[in-house]
């Protein structure tokens, strides 16, 4: 079995995402310029550590693989052969890039979707000066992430600028003060399909939040999304992804349980 799981808001929360919790249940995960930013509860940890004794655990995030690698959490007592960065553009395989995948998936984005500097131009025109934006990145050369003043953000923005993107073979998604636009080439599924080709699995369980990993959820055989998330504010319910009871960081412990009952039920069979 392979877990495909979502970092940020999913399996990760910084101190503002996370909700109200004691300190004392709390396991620092990632750090930045001495800080702590990151962490999981306790209980989440551990049960992290038994599930990737069992499964595939990998990660796939829409982070680069500098910000990737600054989640030391994941690399005591976590066992993970694969991993997924830059919303599934690069593969890593024992932490080495697969430059297989990446040069097939540059190749299908130049060949299916505008260029990227037209897609900017879209979005730049939209937000031009309101003061929006606060910083703004062109990551691995595949796609944008802005940071941006969520309180100037017009409301119906996004929606508008969705349907603004039809037909340029890109998507946009809001999480928390960061605004995505990604090619609908670079998916988190398509990676995680590569990598169940790559270790012989079966069976998919996967878990995000944000409508970036939709692609993944919806391929998998089981899939869960927090019930704080961006897929949850679009859809509510859905026939094929559970939605959490919890929020915040407790919900992580929700899905690893419901990961764990799912690995019991496969083994007793």
């Amino acid at each position: 079995m392979i877990f495909a799981c979502d970092l940020d808001q999913t399996l990760i929360y910084s101190r503002n995402s996370m909700g109200l919790i004691d300190a004392d249940e709390l396991v620092p995960v990632e750090t930045y310029k001495g800080d702590y930013l990151s962490f999981m509860t306790r209980t989440a940890y551990h049960k992290l550590q038994r599930i990737s004794k069992q499964v595939h655990f990998v990660p796939t995030t829409t982070r680069i693989y500098e910000q990737f690698e600054r989640v030391f959490g994941l690399r005591e007592g976590i066992e993970s052969r694969y991993a997924i960065v830059s919303n599934g553009g690069r593969v890593l395989v024992n932490g080495q890039s697969d430059l297989s995948w990446e040069n097939q998936v540059k190749r299908i984005t130049l060949k299916e979707c505008a260029p990227a500097v037209e897609i900017k131009e879209l979005f730049d025109r939209m937000v031009s000066g309101d003061g929006l934006i606060m910083k703004e990145s062109y990551c691995d050369e595949l796609f944008y992430s802005i940071i941006i003043n969520r309180e100037l953000l017009p409301q119906g923005m996004m929606t508008e600028f969705e349907v603004l993107l039809q037909g340029f073979g890109w998507n946009s998604s809001l999480q928390g003060r960061k605004i995505y636009l990604v090619p609908k080439t670079l998916s988190k599924g398509l990676a995680v399909q590569y990598v169940k080709e790559l270790s012989n699995e079966g069976c998919v369980f996967a878990a995000g939040d944000s409508l970036l990993d939709e692609s993944m959820l919806v391929i998998a055989e089981e899939a869960v999304a927090p019930k704080h998330g961006e897929l949850y504010r679009k859809y509510g319910t859905h026939d094929h992804i559970r939605f959490t009871e919890r929020s915040g960081i407790r919900a992580c412990d929700e899905i690893l349980d419901v990961l764990m009952n799912r690995m019991e039920v496969r083994n007793a069979q």
